[in-house]
């Protein structure tokens, strides 16, 4: 799609998105008299619509509905259902700023609910337009081969068939391959998920990419498949991936980087100079003392409100457990925060009382017969982590930070990954960026550099940006970790 075709479409987009919000407090009003609407009810509606037309849009764009097409349905819909009822406390909020009780509070609960339905059905519709309107992107991925493969599975699994993997380019100590050979009868597959054919939702065909050669032929590969956009993996050498993007800003061709821990660190550098001399310099992993003033207060006010909040949820599900199985309700485990400091992280039972008695630290897997049944549904629903909210006004967490791992976990890591010390420079928190960004699944390495660049791009705006994602987030799981 040109860049003047995803213009229109945005602006389409986004005035039926306003229609739709529009249009379920009008049904609303509709049920709520019977189809007699009152003049006064209606005129409270009629002078604060446009305030509830950009909060919406507003919300809308937070939560990245009007961002790029990789987003699969499931991210779709889980924010149209934080922009619905963000929508309704706005809505509460404007209606008596304006007209006092003029605006019927049921109105309020009707239509977060219409607004759900009618958005729903707009923007599935809108998700496959998208689609037919966007044409197949040639993709080129360079990286060592088990790196560029999980690489290139991912954009091909998650963009709903828009990128199309033409080949894979690998490092030189992938092997001496020849230029243009298709792999020098190499192949490498990498199954679909759903998001191979346009629409997704069904378990698409395995696919595979032929490996064109070495860095070494890089230009000739680039010239061969001229591809729309190169995708370059960040386990490659400092001057492999020199020579690739010297390589695309030569042909004006798009690149894309995943970092690694070196090009983190350089991450918003600020730019200085010694007499004539161009220098950057180089943040620190940790957050100014300054900003941790306004952090620390923050954390005691939405944990104590969140506490208050979760109050007559937690007194049922402490009664469920004790009737459940024998044991405590809460559940203690030591956990590592900043400067590597021990604590005891505070959980409600989840499992069977002495579940690693004998075995030891062992992490929890899907299906786990150790699970409580009140556990399961504790944890389905993200109940059991409440009780970390008495952590963090202890002081032992932050709201938004690295999650706190256990000790046994953190030295298998940092055997793995040395640079995962780094993320003890920070203090743990109840929620991450790695949370909001990843899922899951998401590899340790790749959760550690999302700690990392949200230590180097911290602000206030930050944290309650990744506390609204969060919502979002608990909504679908496979993201949830």
């Amino acid at each position: 799609m040109p860049a003047s075709g995803r213009f229109w479409f945005l602006i389409v987009l986004a005035a039926v998105d306003m229609l739709m919000v529009n249009a379920g407090y009008v049904l609303a009003f509709y049920l709520r008299f019977g189809g007699d609407l009152p003049q006064d009810n209606l005129s409270a509606y009629f002078s604060t619509w446009p305030w509830l037309s950009l909060t919406a849009l507003a919300l809308m764009y937070f939560y990245r509905l009007y961002g790029p097409y990789r987003w699969r349905w499931t991210e779709v819909f889980a924010g149209l259902i934080c922009v619905v009822f963000f929508q309704a406390v706005v809505g509460m909020s404007l209606s008596f700023l304006f007209r006092g009780f003029a605006f019927p509070r049921s109105v309020f609960v009707l239509a977060p609910f219409i607004q759900l339905v009618l958005l729903s059905l707009w923007r599935r519709a809108a998700w496959h337009w998208e689609r037919m309107l966007l044409h197949e992107k040639k993709v080129l991925v360079v990286g060592q081969p088990a790196d560029a493969r999980d690489l290139a599975g991912k954009l091909e699994q998650y963009t709903g068939g828009v990128y199309k993997v033409s080949g894979l380019v690998v490092g030189r100590n992938g092997g001496s391959l020849a230029c243009g050979s298709g792999a020098a009868g190499e192949q490498a597959a990498v199954p679909g998920d759903g998001g191979g054919k346009p629409g997704g939702g069904e378990e698409g065909p395995h696919e595979s990419w032929p490996v064109l050669g070495d860095i070494s032929c890089f230009c000739e590969c680039l010239d061969s498949t001229r591809p729309d956009e190169v995708f370059v993996s960040g386990s490659l050498s400092q001057e492999d991936k020199a020579e690739v993007l010297y390589a695309c800003v030569a042909r004006d061709t798009a690149a894309f980087l995943v970092p690694d821990f070196y090009e983190i660190l350089i991450t918003q550098a600020r730019l200085d100079q010694v007499d004539d001399v161009p220098v950057f310099a180089v943040g620190r992993l940790n957050i100014p003392r300054e900003s941790m003033i306004f952090k620390r207060v923050l954390d005691i006010l939405l944990s104590l409100a969140g506490l208050a909040v979760a109050l007559p949820v937690l007194l049922p599900a402490a009664v469920l457990i004790k009737i459940d199985s024998p044991g405590p309700v809460i559940y203690r485990q030591k956990r590592l925060t900043d400067g590597g400091q021990v604590f005891y992280l505070y959980k409600l039972r989840t499992m069977v009382d002495g579940a690693e008695a004998g075995t030891g630290p062992v992490l929890a897997a899907e299906n786990d017969p150790r699970v409580t049944r009140v556990g399961r549904v504790l944890r389905a629903l993200r109940i059991d982590e409440i009780p970390q909210l008495i952590n963090v006004l202890r002081g032992d967490m932050s709201l938004v930070g690295p999650r706190p791992e256990r000790p046994f976990f953190v030295n298998q890591l940092m055997r793995d990954v040395p640079e995962y010390v780094y993320r003890m420079k920070v203090k743990s928190g109840l929620t991450g960026l790695a949370q909001v960004a990843g899922k899951y699944s998401t590899s340790p390495e790749n959760k550690l550099k999302y700690d990392l660049l949200y230590t180097k791009s911290y602000s206030p705006a930050r944290d309650i940006a990744i506390l609204f994602q969060t919502i979002k987030v608990l909504l679908i799981k496979d993201r949830a970790s």
